[in-house]
């Protein structure tokens, strides 16, 4: 179970650090193309659609990472009733259902990207490689379909990766009755996190009602 919980958690970091790269490259271009509309009226032909083609993107590694960290779906109310095995098969029952949803989101999303790229190579000019032709496609401003819809398959399945990551370690907390996470090893997180700021309210309202009272005794 370690091992499973290191690589999840290292392809999180991986995502995490190109989530970064793209958040910086995003405000950059974005405050670049305001700057020379505004200022020398003119701009970067193809900047407008890739942060288009970016957001989407850094959507689905949002997703990824929120999904590794047990963020991602959850049924509140259930899992707040919940305890011990029962708490661990509804989990494992929504990776199941989520994993699903993710295998069909990624089909779905190769089909209409084959269904793209296929057209796209169909109508490259004679004589002219697939480079080459995308490399025009890139100074005149614009980006294919098919690149963008590319992100959609690639994008589910990592998700669905780290569905299945969380699913084999909640079924191997269901057989063994062993918690594969130890409380508050990765901090405080979902239900969890919630029960911890609840506490620390209701904590926080009891050192000021003795405060008042102290006060009031005086």
């Amino acid at each position: 179970m370690q091992l499973i919980t290191k690589l999840d958690r290292l392809f999180a970091k991986a995502e995490e650090v190109l989530l970064a790269l793209l958040l910086v490259g995003m405000v950059l271009l974005a405050a670049l193309q305001v700057l020379l509309r505004n200022i020398w009226d003119t701009g970067i032909d193809w900047a407008d659609i890739t942060l288009q083609n970016v957001t989407v993107l850094v959507g689905l590694l949002g997703a990824a990472i929120a999904t590794s960290e047990g963020r991602h779906l959850n049924i509140d109310l259930l899992s707040r009733m919940l305890k011990g095995r029962g708490k661990t098969a509804l989990r494992v029952a929504i990776g199941l259902f989520s994993i699903t949803i993710c295998v069909l989101l990624a089909r779905g999303g190769w089909t209409t990207f084959l269904a793209n790229y296929g057209p796209w190579v169909e109508n490259i000019p004679e004589g002219w490689s697939k480079a080459q032709n995308l490399k025009v496609q890139f100074l005149e401003g614009t980006i294919p379909q098919w690149l963008s819809l590319s992100f959609l398959p690639v994008g589910f399945a990592v998700i669905g990766f780290h569905f299945v990551l969380r699913l084999v370690r909640d079924l191997g907390t269901l057989v063994s009755g062993k918690q594969w996470e130890v409380a508050g090893e990765a901090g405080a997180e979902g239900d969890a996190l919630l029960d911890e700021l609840e506490a620390s309210a209701e904590t926080d309202d009891a050192a000021a009602a003795g405060s008042r009272g102290e006060g009031g005794g005086r």
